[in-house]
C-alpha cells in the first residue's frame, strides 16, 4: 500500500442537485461541474448525494467532480486513470497509440496496454462496465488480435474503491464479458489494481484476482 498520486487542486464537498447530461453535474449550491466519466454512475451521482469536486474549471463549468460518496469516496474522474496507470509502466511508454480502428492508451517495447477505470463494486466484487460499452468491446478485440499476432497485450483495470476481486459485468454487457474471456483465452494479460482516496492522496491498495465464477 502506497501513495501513487496527490491531487494538488483545491477540493471541497458539494451535494448533487441534478445531472442534466452525462458530462455535467449541477450542485445544490448552484455550481456547474464537469464529470469526466461517461458511465451511468447511478450509485454515486444522483440528487442529494455528496460529491467531492476540485477547482478545475472548463469552458462551461467552474469545477470538476473528483469522487462520489458511497460509504467511501469513489473516484469518478477518468482523467486520473492514465496518471495512475503510468506509475506501473516503464518510463519509455507512449500514449494514445493507434491500432486498427482504435487508439489504445499505451505502448512500450512490444506491449500494448488499454486502461479501464472501475467504480462499481457489489458485495466486494468489482464490476466493469456499469453501462454497455461498444468502445470497450472494440478495445478488447484489438488487444486480442495483438495477442494472436504474437505480441504482448495488457488490459489494466483500475478499481477505484476497496474490493475483494473482479469480474466483467455480464448482466450489464454480455458482449463485453464474452470479449473479456476470449481475450484472456488468447493470451491477453489482465492486471487489476485496487485504489482508495484518502484526503488528497490516491493510494494503491493491492492487485486483485478474478473472482470465482458461480
Amino acid at each position: 500500500m502506497f501513495i501513487v498520486h496527490r491531487i494538488e487542486e483545491e477540493m471541497w464537498e458539494e451535494v448533487v442537485k441534478e445531472r442534466p447530461n452525462r458530462f455535467m453535474v449541477i450542485t445544490q449550491s448552484g455550481l456547474s461541474c464537469h464529470l469526466h466519466d461517461p458511465g451511468r454512475l447511478k450509485e454515486l451521482i444522483y440528487p442529494g448525494n455528496k460529491i467531492l469536486v476540485r477547482k478545475l474549471p472548463g469552458k462551461k463549468t467552474t469545477c470538476s467532480v473528483v469522487a462520489g460518496w458511497d460509504g467511501t469516496w469513489v473516484i469518478v474522474d477518468s482523467r486520473l486513470h492514465p496518471i495512475l496507470a503510468r506509475k506501473f509502466l516503464p518510463g519509455n511508454v507512449k500514449s494514445e497509440v493507434k491500432v486498427g480502428g482504435s487508439r489504445l492508451d499505451f505502448q512500450f517495447d512490444d506491449t500494448w496496454v488499454e486502461v479501464k477505470g472501475c467504480s462499481l463494486v457489489k458485495n466486494g466484487v468489482a464490476l466493469f462496465p456499469d453501462a454497455p460499452t461498444k468502445r470497450g468491446q472494440r478495445h478488447l478485440k484489438e488487444l486480442t488480435e495483438i495477442a494472436k499476432q504474437g505480441h504482448r497485450a495488457l488490459l489494466m483495470i483500475l478499481v477505484m474503491r476497496a474490493a475483494k476481486c473482479f469480474l466483467p459485468n455480464e448482466a450489464t454487457d454480455m458482449k463485453f464479458s464474452s470479449a473479456f474471456w476470449e481475450a484472456m483465452k488468447e493470451g491477453v494479460k489482465v492486471e487489476i489494481k485496487d485504489f482508495k482516496l484518502e484526503g488528497r492522496d490516491i493510494i494503491y491498495i493491492s492487485d486483485l484476482e478474478l473472482c470465482e465464477k458461480v
